[in-house]
């Protein structure tokens, strides 16, 4: 941020008209969208995008983790706002696919599609704790079987969001998804 106030107002509205731009295309068509439409998308040449930012992984990190972060913490609010530990890991799953589905961009997020943003994969890392934490709690009160492990639950959201980027996927996919999680419940669940 000090580096930004240093540069000249033209500079400056550069960068930002270049955050707004990535802001946009990445939640339309996702992180992996060339960075020539971004420049383009903000009246600025390809050069002017490279020499202000620098790389993809720092207008990733620049935009979308404080999209990310405000949308999972929303996410995070809802689930614990559930009663049960089911209820709460139920939520959560749901809206990770939600998620995944809804926002390109959150897809290749969870999916660590650029591990070099490091700010996005910090914020992403908190939810996959918060789901790990869901899982352990479900398996103290006896509702979730134990069969069902934390590499379980990454699993299926790993299977939403490639899934969800397939266009050939088979329509079904998210019934499947969805009845593998009901089935890990123990009958004494409520």
């Amino acid at each position: 941020m000090g580096e930004q106030k240093a540069l000249r107002r033209d500079a400056r509205e550069n960068v930002e008209k270049l955050h707004a731009a990535a802001l946009d295309i990445f939640s339309a068509r996702g992180l992996a969208a060339p960075l020539e439409d971004i420049a383009r998308h903000a009246g600025v040449s390809i050069g002017t995008l490279y020499n202000r930012i620098g790389s993809r992984e720092a207008l990733i990190d620049a935009v979308i983790p404080a999209v990310a972060g405000a949308k999972l913490k929303d996410l995070t609010q809802r689930a614990l706002e559930e009663r049960s530990s089911r209820g709460r890991l139920e939520k959560f799953v749901s809206g990770m696919i939600d998620l995944q589905l809804e926002d390109p961009a959150m897809n290749d997020a969870m999916l660590r599609r650029f591990p070099d943003a490091t700010a996005l994969i910090n914020a992403c890392t908190r939810s996959i704790e918060l789901g790990s934490d869901l899982v352990d709690a479900a398996h103290r009160d006896g509702s979730l079987s134990p069969d069902f492990t934390h590499d379980d639950l990454m699993a299926i959201l790993w299977m939403a969001g490639t899934t969800s980027r397939e266009p050939n996927a088979p329509p079904g996919w998210r019934r499947v998804l969805d009845r593998s999680l009901a089935e890990a419940w123990t009958t004494s669940s409520p």
